[in-house]
Parts: structure tokens; C-alpha cells; sequence
């Protein structure tokens, strides 16, 4: 009966418009009316037993039934003491609400990609320092940087703004790093005011567009090739007070040329300022004049750097810089000085030197090309001027506090103080070289009206120093403090002390 019930309720017509919860309930509970069902249906399928009749196979004397009771009852009151719970620390388990239930379904279903790849750029560097340009002074860099997940593309720019807000630099990068062969474009903009006299201003400005490709030739060594437009102009601003200045057409020169670089580097950083192993670039570069043939000019750089273990974290660093400016309109190196001089000196004296005063009017884009060959601390700069430019440093680099101590150092001051010990040595000629006897140093032309006089004076062609300094990190910067005594003809000059900023060679 129990059972044609319950499939008369099964056969019963599904109501309509239910909502989930209801259905979900209506099934649980035809769920427990079946397993009620079934234990009816056993119930009224076990046989009857009749009392009076004995059942000789299941038979139980009295006592038998007796003890077995009453141990069943001792059973009872034993207590389980591995496995005993109080009552106040049964807990009930709580029926899981249905939004809770479908919140579980939906979590365990939901299956995410595969997605496609979307770049999505942040930026991974910014950088704001100070800079000490040698022909326009103080300024403050900023640059930027920003590369998508995988590093296959990367942007980057900055901008460098001198004090006086009339000079500076900005640039834009953008490079494409997917496949083996690195592509990248660059524009580049630099402005330099100059004030050539008390009664006129210069202004120079240099715009480059630049495309290059660069191809690894193994994981030290990589070879680029960048070619470039660049567009100069130069305009002269009079100053005459109590009128208004009458400026003159702008001049404009264009080059179009190409840039080939060789780079190597094994080298190991292990601290600020402390690096072991090699590293070399030679580059050539060369500008032809698109409007003017004779303005053409290339130059050639070899830089070859070398730091040696001592003795746990004291290197030895040694540097050999060549540079030389050639073609129809060469350009000159100025040799002396060191890079982001705070308390800079320079000479503004010699043959050739583009930092003497000109002729008001006359174009001096020179100064947008010129190379200033460092570090020959003291000296000024453009100490010696010349196409010519060759340069040896070599540096003896410990760290007092790290050598002194194997244990951790938090004082960023001490962990990073440095002492070292230099020699520098270096000449900037036309023509002959220092080599020579017949040199362009060796030697002076003066002209005293009609009369020429060649006077060979055995000048000394090379200047050299020596010295000792300290460097740490003070307020966030890389301080550094030189001490050299300047060799000139073979005679030794007074101590200078020279306070810069950034790392060295």
C-alpha cells in the first residue's frame, strides 16, 4: 500500500513556475518518502512468529536471556574513555543554506582560459637625480620607464632641465625586444644658451631622430647599427638695453649618418661602486652634410676597462679611452676634469678651443659635437683641445668599513664608504701625436705681424695626476671627494680638491 502511495505521488503532474529552492525541497523530500517506503516494505516482509510455537533451532533458556541482559546492561554503563564527548561538546551540524549550496556549484564549475595575451604596461622605473653639465651647469633629470609583462616592448623618456629654465634635454625611447634582433627608435632634443659676450646670447639646438637595431652575438656581446637624422640651428640674440634687439635668421645645418657599436661586458657587480671582471666598446660614428659637403666630419672611441680582484672586496680598476674626430670639419676633445663636477673650473684659452669667446654673430654649433674627455682630476676643463684625445686612469678601490668587518653594517653611510687612490694621465693633440717630437704641444706658432716664428719649446705633452679620495652614499646621492696633485711640465702644483657626483669609471 505503503508503496502504490508513493508512485501515485511520483506520477502527480509537476506544478509550474516553481522556483529552484522549491524543486530542490520537493526532491529531497520525495527522496526520504522512498527510503521510508523501503523500510515498510521490509518490515511487513518479515515473518510472524507465533509465541506458543518453540523454536528448537533460536532456542534461549531463561538465565541464558537473563545474563545476556544484564550484560548488555553493564555494557551500557562502562565508559568509553578513548572516545568519551560531554554534552556540552556535542554540536549540531548546521543544514547549509541553498544560496550557500549554489555559491559552492557555481565556485567548483566556473573554469577560467585559456585568455589571450593582452600587453599591459607599468612602470618599472623612475629615476629623478641632479646633473652637472659642463657647459650649462646645474640641472635635474628625470626619466621614466615602462615595459609590458613579457618585456617585449619597453618606453622610456626623460627630460633634463638646467636651473636657469633656458637650456636642456628631453628624449623619447620606445624599444621592440619580441625577437632576437632588438629594434628601437629615439628622439632626441637638446638646447644650449650660450652667452658668448656681455652684449650677446647664442642659442644652440640639436634634434636627432634615430632607428637602430642591435643583434647579440652571444650573452657578452652584442653589435648595433643605428642610423640618424639630425637638424642643428643657431640663432644670435644682441643684447641692447633700452631697445629692442634685432635677431638674425636662424641658421640651420642638416646631417643624415649612421652609428656602428661594439660592446662587451663580463663584468660582476658586487656592491655600489665595486664590479669585477672586463668590459670594452668601440664605436664609429660619422655625420655627412646634407646641405654643406665640407661640414661632414666621423669619430672614432675606443673605451677598454678592466677591474681586478685583490683581496676579498678590494679591486684595482684601470681604464684606456682613445677618441679621435676626423674628416673635412673635425671637432675637438677637451681633455681634463671629471663628470658632474660640482665646483667645475674650466679654461677658456688656445688654439681651437670652443669655449673662447668668437666674434658676435659668428656660428659656434661646434659646442653642440664636442666630447669631453674624463676623468684628469686636477685640471680644468679643456685643459688641452685637439681632435685628438687619449686617457688613462687607474684606481685602487677599498672599502674600509666592509674590509675591516664580516659582519652586517645598517649604517648606509659606513657599509658604502670607500678609499681610493689614483693616477691619471692623459694629452689632447691635432696633428702629431704626443708620440711624436714634432707634436702640436711640443711645439708653438707666433705670429707677430708679418713674421711667423716656429718656437719648439720641449713643452712636456702629457698631463698627469695622483691623489687619494673617499666616496659614500650622503642623503641619497653618491658623494665623491678627490684630493690630486696636477703634474704639468714636470712640475707639481698645489693640491685641488674636486666634490662630484654618480660613480666612477
Amino acid at each position: 500500500m505503503l508503496q502504490a502511495r508513493a508512485f501515485r505521488e511520483r506520477r502527480k503532474p509537476k506544478p509550474g513556475g516553481l522556483t529552484i529552492q522549491e524543486i530542490v525541497e520537493q526532491r529531497l523530500a520525495q527522496k526520504k518518502e522512498a527510503e521510508a517506503v523501503k523500510a515498510d516494505t521490509v518490515q511487513q516482509e518479515a515473518e510472524v512468529v507465533d509465541p506458543e510455537v518453540i523454536d528448537t533451532d533460536n532456542y534461549e533458556f531463561e538465565e541464558e536471556v537473563t545474563e545476556k541482559k544484564e550484560a548488555e546492561q553493564n555494557d551500557k554503563e562502562v565508559i568509553n574513555t578513548d572516545d568519551y564527548t560531554f554534552d556540552n561538546d556535542v554540536v549540531k551540524k548546521e543544514k547549509e543554506s541553498f544560496l550557500t549550496q549554489y555559491r559552492q556549484l557555481r565556485k567548483e564549475s566556473k573554469i577560467a582560459g585559456p585568455l589571450p595575451y593582452e600587453n599591459r604596461f607599468s612602470a618599472d622605473n623612475l629615476v629623478t637625480s641632479f646633473v652637472i653639465d659642463p657647459l650649462r651647469g646645474f640641472g635635474i633629470l628625470l626619466e621614466a620607464q615602462m615595459t609590458d609583462m613579457l618585456e617585449n616592448h619597453k618606453f622610456s623618456g626623460g627630460i633634463m632641465a638646467i636651473t636657469d629654465l633656458r637650456s636642456g634635454d628631453i628624449f623619447a625611447e620606445y624599444q621592440y625586444l619580441k625577437t632576437l634582433i632588438d629594434f628601437r627608435v629615439r628622439l632626441d632634443r637638446n638646447v644650449l644658451e650660450w652667452e658668448n659676450t656681455n652684449s650677446e646670447v647664442q642659442q644652440y639646438s640639436k634634434n636627432t631622430l634615430t632607428l637602430g637595431a642591435a643583434l647579440p652575438l652571444n650573452t657578452k656581446t652584442r653589435i648595433s647599427v643605428n642610423p640618424f637624422y639630425t637638424l642643428t640651428t643657431f640663432e644670435s640674440q644682441p643684447v641692447i638695453f633700452g631697445s629692442n634687439p634685432q635677431l638674425q635668421d636662424i641658421a640651420r645645418d642638416q646631417f643624415a649618418g649612421a652609428t656602428v657599436q661594439l660592446v662587451y661586458d663580463n663584468s660582476i657587480i658586487n656592491g655600489m661602486n665595486l664590479i669585477e671582471g672586463s668590459r670594452a666598446k668601440v664605436s664609429l660614428q660619422h655625420y655627412e652634410g646634407l646641405k654643406d659637403k665640407d661640414r661632414s666630419f666621423s669619430n672614432l672611441k675606443v673605451d677598454l676597462r678592466h677591474y681586478q680582484k685583490i683581496h676579498r672586496e678590494i679591486v684595482f680598476a684601470s681604464r684606456i679611452f682613445y677618441g679621435s674626430f676626423f674628416g673635412r670639419s673635425p671637432k675637438n676633445y677637451l681633455l681634463g676634469g671629471m663628470d658632474n663636477w660640482i665646483n667645475q673650473d674650466d679654461n677658456t684659452e688656445g688654439d681651437n678651443n670652443p669655449l673662447a669667446p668668437t666674434e658676435e654673430g659668428v656660428n659656434n654649433s661646434e659646442l653642440l659635437f664636442t666630447e669631453f674627455a674624463t676623468n684628469l682630476r686636477g685640471f680644468d676643463y679643456a685643459a688641452l683641445v685637439g681632435n685628438n684625445a687619449l686617457l688613462f686612469n687607474a684606481e685602487l678601490r677599498v672599502p674600509l668599513i666592509r674590509y675591516l668587518q664580516s659582519g652586517p653594517i645598517t649604517s648606509n653611510f659606513f657599509r658604502n664608504l670607500q678609499f681610493t687612490g689614483f693616477f691619471d694621465i692623459g694629452s689632447a693633440w691635432t696633428g702629431n701625436s704626443p708620440f711624436n717630437e714634432d707634436n702640436s704641444i711640443s711645439n708653438r706658432t707666433i705670429r707677430e705681424g708679418a713674421f711667423v716664428i716656429d718656437l719648439k719649446d720641449y713643452r712636456n705633452p702629457w698631463l698627469y695626476s695622483y691623489g687619494f679620495g673617499f666616496r659614500t652614499m650622503l642623503l641619497g646621492y653618491y658623494m665623491k671627494l678627490d684630493v690630486a696633485y696636477p703634474v704639468e711640465n714636470y712640475n707639481v702644483g698645489d693640491a685641488r680638491f674636486h666634490v662630484t657626483l654618480g660613480y666612477d669609471f
